[in-house]
């Protein structure tokens, strides 16, 4: 919390036309009658802050306003350009939205707004209003697919890591079988080494044997390949039946690309001239705010009586005939809002269509190629099938020949030998190559092994991201409902509401979609029971009930790192007594408070707060 004193200076906003007041850590009480510029001095502090509050006096060009805070100068600046007004500057922060609804606690807080017009279905969107929802959104589907991708990476890691006791098993057996055949080997050819005594019969003998020993080394290689290629063309047909499958339960949205971005290029000029008109329409029921209560304006001598002149037209006009009108407008103001909200979840809906359709005809189009892809590679593999068959058939019919060849030689203990040497000198091969394929194998599965323990990690951490994403808005929500039942209950018991045996906020839950229902439990002299509605609410307590709302909110969000000054006025639908319990309820937690009170409340509140006295700005 600042210990420094801040310094507010206006030039031209509201009904100001120069000002500059002394704010001391804590809580200001701004004490004055009505035209005394007290809503025009708490706006500009919040346009200086950041909010969308603030606007240029109306006969003037320019204005600003610039607030010194812990030695730092923050300044908005507004500037006349025909029609509309420029507004520029370095204020305190960019979180307008924060400033606007949680720090300027004004007559036109949307959560104030909301429970005097008993819109219960408005507190929700008020309290989650900086929960960037579509972000959430696409935080978790991107979470979901990298989970999705890490499990199928770690099924096939355990699928691989599952092989080792086989592998080990394997291994072992073809050792001993390499033993064993090593070992006769050598015994073969210490026989033939004894035998060769004539030297034709041992080069025919040769001969034989190395040639049928090459065809028969040709036909097992030529017979695996060719089982290899077969497996091939059936793992790929299983890979284009899964394809079509897919191809054939996608669907595709009934969405027009080019008409869908027409709607939202026309949503987005609907939202953007509502926001304008919003806006407009502010500047005008601030503009005469000035005229029936807290302002000074030109030709405006006394503020308290029952009529004032027409600025527009010059006839005199009845004060709460101006006050109706002005209810109206912010009732015009709250529809506005209503609507342009309303358009903002068309278009995000809009928005989701348009991605999803894109999305759903981007992965058609992939499944297209890709089935492309191996389609083209089948009927490759299926040439290469058909070459290495005939190959197979040559070779078989070769070694058939040489065996046929070679009868005569049969009789022939020196043939013999050399056809089990060459068999076992074959057979040593095959194993070697074995042993060399099962020990790649068992390194794969250390490899995988391996791999298990980051994935998991790894997995652990997209599922964490996925949990803490999902339960977000739902802490948020919950803690939200906490936050302002506490409260309420607090400030209820402080201000003595009697007949009011407790406010809460009740959050449910239907079709995964949340929403909070306030209610009203009341009371009667014999202690009977019973909920009532807002609407039965005196305006003082439709008034406390909003500004618990709203600190609700700017608890839940943590505003006061962001916002270190509230400012709270219209409080004069409340007692004095309970202006005073409540302004030292709110005093805990912003670093300022600055409260506009009429002089008979402002008598009320301790005298520990600082005072200015408004009355001295000119106009």
């Amino acid at each position: 919390m600042t210990d420094r004193e801040t310094t507010v200076t206006v030039e031209n906003l509201g009904g100001i036309e120069s000002a500059t007041v002394r704010l001391s850590p804590g809580v200001t009480v701004l004490a004055g009658r009505n035209a005394t510029n007290r809503t025009s001095l708490l706006r500009a502090i919040g346009a200086a802050l950041g909010g969308s509050t603030g606007a240029l006096k109306a006969d003037a060009d320019r204005g600003s306003v610039t607030l010194e805070l812990d030695g730092t100068d923050y300044t908005r600046t507004f500037e006349r350009d025909g029609e509309t007004v420029r507004v520029g500057g370095d204020p305190y922060t960019d979180e307008a939205m924060l400033v606007d609804q949680y720090g300027c606690l004004l007559a036109d807080n949307p959560a104030r707004r909301a429970v005097a017009r008993g819109d219960t279905e408005a507190l929700r969107s008020f309290i989650m209003a900086p929960v960037d929802t579509d972000e959430l959104e696409a935080t978790i589907r991107r979470t979901r697919r990298d989970i999705e991708s890490l499990r199928e990476d770690r099924a096939a890691a355990e699928r691989t890591a599952e092989r080792r006791s086989e592998l080990e098993r394997q291994l072992a057996d073809h050792r001993e079988a390499l033993a064993d055949t090593t070992e006769e080997l050598d015994a073969v050819r210490a026989a033939v080494e004894d035998a060769e005594t004539d030297a034709g019969a041992v080069e025919r003998a040769e001969d034989a044997a190395d040639e049928l020993t090459d065809v028969r080394g040709s036909y097992e290689r030529v017979r695996d390949r060719l089982e290899t290629q077969r497996d091939a063309v059936a793992s790929l047909r299983e890979e284009r039946d899964e394809v079509r499958a897919e191809l054939d339960e996608l669907s595709v949205p009934d969405v027009d690309p080019d008409r869908a971005e027409a709607e939202i290029e026309r949503l987005q000029r609907r939202v953007r001239d509502l926001e304008t008109t919003i806006s407009s329409l502010l500047s005008i029921v601030e503009f005469n705010e000035q005229v029936t209560g807290d302002g000074e304006l030109p030709g405006v001598e006394d503020s308290t009586t029952e009529t004032v002149e027409c600025w527009t037209c010059g006839t005199t006009v009845d004060r709460g005939a101006i006050d109706d009108q002005l209810e109206d407008l912010r009732a015009v103001v709250d529809e506005k809002r209503a609507e342009r909200n309303e358009l903002r979840s068309t278009l995000e809906s809009r928005r989701a269509d348009l991605s999803d359709r894109r999305e759903a005809t981007d992965r058609r189009r992939a499944l297209e190629d890709e089935l492309d892809d191996i389609e083209a590679e089948i009927a490759d593999r299926e040439g290469t099938v058909a070459e290495l068959s005939t190959r197979a058939e040559e070779l078989h019919d070769r070694m058939e020949e040489l065996e046929e060849s070679a009868e005569g030689l049969r009789g022939s203990d020196l043939l013999e030998q050399y056809r089990r040497r060459s068999e076992l000198e074959y057979e040593r091969g095959q194993l070697e190559e074995q042993i060399a394929s099962v020990e790649a194998e068992l390194e794969t599965v250390r490899e995988a092994e391996s791999r298990l323990t980051d994935i998991e990690s790894r997995l652990d951490e997209r599922e964490s991201e996925l949990e803490r994403a999902r339960t977000r808005v739902e802490s948020l929500e919950r803690s939200a409902v906490e936050t302002f039942n506490d409260h309420m209950e607090t400030v209820r018991a402080a201000l003595g509401y009697e007949n009011i045996e407790r406010v809460w906020i009740e959050r449910t839950v239907a079709d995964d979609e949340s929403e909070f229902a306030l209610h009203v439990v009341r009371a009667t002299a014999d202690d009977v029971v019973y909920e009532d509605t807002l609407s039965h609410l005196s305006e003082s307590e439709r008034e406390v009930i909003g500004l618990v709302v709203a600190l609700a909110g700017y608890l839940v969000h943590a505003v006061h790192e962001t916002v270190p000054v509230m400012v709270l006025d219209s409080l004069e639908a409340i007692d004095a007594d309970r202006i005073a319990a409540l302004v030292e309820y709110f005093a805990d937690f912003p670093d300022h408070l600055v409260v506009a009170l009429l002089p008979e409340d402002a008598q009320a509140v301790t005298g520990e707060y600082d005072r200015v006295e408004m009355g001295g700005a000119r106009a």
